[in-house]
């Protein structure tokens, strides 16, 4: 019995130990992996402080509006169908969409980056395990490794059906892309028109919306229904074929 204290208390200590780390390395800090990219928008910062762009351009709102000559109701409802006004929207909704752009690019690093590193920590603990029961003794202490490394590969598991469906950071990018694409379009579509048609905020919350899409439950979703869309598409195929007589 006393031979099984030391791998028990080793075991122990690098679950607790290697979770931590894993934990740390793995995760964003200040956003999970299911929230996406987070908010391009900030509030104006209190005297004395300073706001923190971390590695990406965030946008202040009523700073761009002001900047843009856009934040007075009365002249620009009298100016509605000047081309400058248009593009004085066009252009302070490209800022959101360029600052979209670069922060969905640094949240999609990090989740290609969490899968990754997870992947390595707990399949490499597991291999460290699995190789340590191998040439341990006595043959309970091998047991006792080999069940960690059982379990080290079962967090894994777990990890990549809990975060990503079992799925790969590549066919969820692609769907984020895709939706983002599909957003842009409709954006284009109405960038001509004027600002009773399309006004100003309706412009800046279109860039927020094609923002939003840039998260792991979007490419979630629209891998699931590409995947239902080929799967429906494959009955059909075999619902038209006419067995040969």
């Amino acid at each position: 019995m006393r031979a099984l204290r030391l791998p028990v208390a080793c075991l122990f200590f690098i679950g607790v130990t290697g979770c931590s780390a894993i934990r740390s390395y793995t995760m964003p800090e200040e956003e999970n992996l299911l929230s996406g990219a987070g908010s391009i928008v900030v509030k104006s910062a209190g005297a004395g402080k300073q706001d923190r762009a971390e590695g990406y351009e965030l946008v202040q709102i009523d700073q761009l509006l002001k900047d843009y000559g856009l934040n007075d109701v009365a002249s620009v409802s009298e100016n509605t169908d000047q081309e400058s006004f248009k593009y004085r929207r066009n252009d302070l909704q490209d800022r959101l969409i360029a600052a979209s752009n670069q922060r969905c690019a640094t949240y999609l690093r990090v989740l290609t980056a969490s899968k990754s590193q997870t992947q390595m920590g707990w399949s490499g603990l597991a291999t460290l395990l699995s190789g340590a029961a191998a040439v341990t003794t006595p043959a309970a202490a091998a047991k006792v490794l080999a069940a960690g490394s059982t379990v080290s590969n079962g967090l894994l598991s777990q990890f990549n059906e809990a975060y990503f469906s079992n799925l790969t950071v590549q066919v969820i990018s692609s769907g984020i892309a895709k939706q983002r694409e599909a957003a842009l379009v409709n954006i284009q579509s109405q960038r001509n028109a004027s600002l009773v048609d399309y006004p100003v905020n309706r412009a800046v919350a279109d860039a927020l919306n094609y923002h939003a899409m840039c998260n792991l439950v979007t490419g979630l979703e629209t891998a699931a229904a590409a995947t239902k869309n080929a799967a429906a598409a494959d009955v059909a195929r075999m619902s038209a074929v006419v067995p040969l007589n």
